[in-house]
């Protein structure tokens, strides 16, 4: 298998406190790496960290073999790597086709020439459109790209968030807790389009404390304790570890 993204000896402190502490692990291509653990024991800021939020304070990070470690989040984004928060961050009074247009990247009209001709624009801004809709109709959404995200429900606007970084064309999908707080039903639909999304050849890192979601769909299971990895492994393997169990588990 190929590797996608190398992290090696990374650590973060913040105040004094260590959130990450010496991290090392690899994502292959084409497969879904979960991250569980208590909380505080540093799974948002090891996304933060991949994805450029936080700077390390030791360590590297290398996507396809290029130090991605200190650049600029929107840098990262450009190379293949897409994010989404807990708290979703969607324009609430925007619909949802709006929400992932402006996902796009590299829009016509961002240059001058063609923001103050129009050249090219109506043609690309028309093939934008077909592909957010492509994009809502993907997660299940289709009959409502016209509507406001803040009238969705929690569960399906997590499925906007997902559409949004489809949009970005990344290769590498960094999702938080994407089945936390909804339905059964939300749930497995949620999960079927990352086993969907990994057949297709995405790559996923998820960060997730609903064990049999993690079970269902993931291929690797990392747990991190206090900023430190205790085991890695296939899920069935890894939930039995006594050291998990002792951590995490009980």
């Amino acid at each position: 298998m190929t590797s996608l993204l190398e992290v090696s000896e990374v650590s973060k402190s913040f105040d004094g406190v260590v959130a990450v502490d010496g991290m090392s692990m690899t994502l292959c291509e084409r497969r879904i790496t979960s991250i569980i653990g208590p909380n505080g024991s540093g799974k948002t800021t090891l996304l933060n960290l991949i994805g450029g939020f936080v700077f390390p304070d030791r360590g590297d990070i290398l996507l396809r073999g290029q130090r991605i470690s200190g650049m600029r989040p929107y840098r990262i984004a450009a190379l293949g790597v897409a994010r989404t928060f807990q708290n979703l961050r969607l324009l609430r009074r925007a619909t949802l086709i709006d929400n992932v247009l402006l996902a796009f990247q590299h829009q016509a009209g961002e240059g001058v020439f063609c923001a103050l001709t129009g050249w090219k624009t109506r043609r690309e801004e028309k093939a934008s459109q077909a592909t957010a809709r492509e994009l809502l109709a993907f997660v299940g959404l289709e009959g409502k790209a016209y509507e406001l995200a803040g009238s969705l429900s929690y569960g399906q606007q997590k499925l906007v968030t997902l559409a949004c970084c489809l949009a970005m064309e990344a290769d590498l999908l960094l999702l938080d807790e994407p089945v936390a707080g909804i339905d059964p039903e939300m749930s497995r639909h949620i999960l079927e389009l990352l086993a969907q999304l990994r057949q297709e050849g995405k790559t996923i890192l998820l960060i997730e404390h609903d064990l049999e979601a993690v079970k269902a769909v993931s291929d690797t299971v990392i747990v991190l304790d206090e900023g430190r990895k205790i085991a890695e492994g296939r899920p069935d393997k890894v939930m039995r570890d006594p050291v998990v169990v002792e951590a995490y588990l009980t």
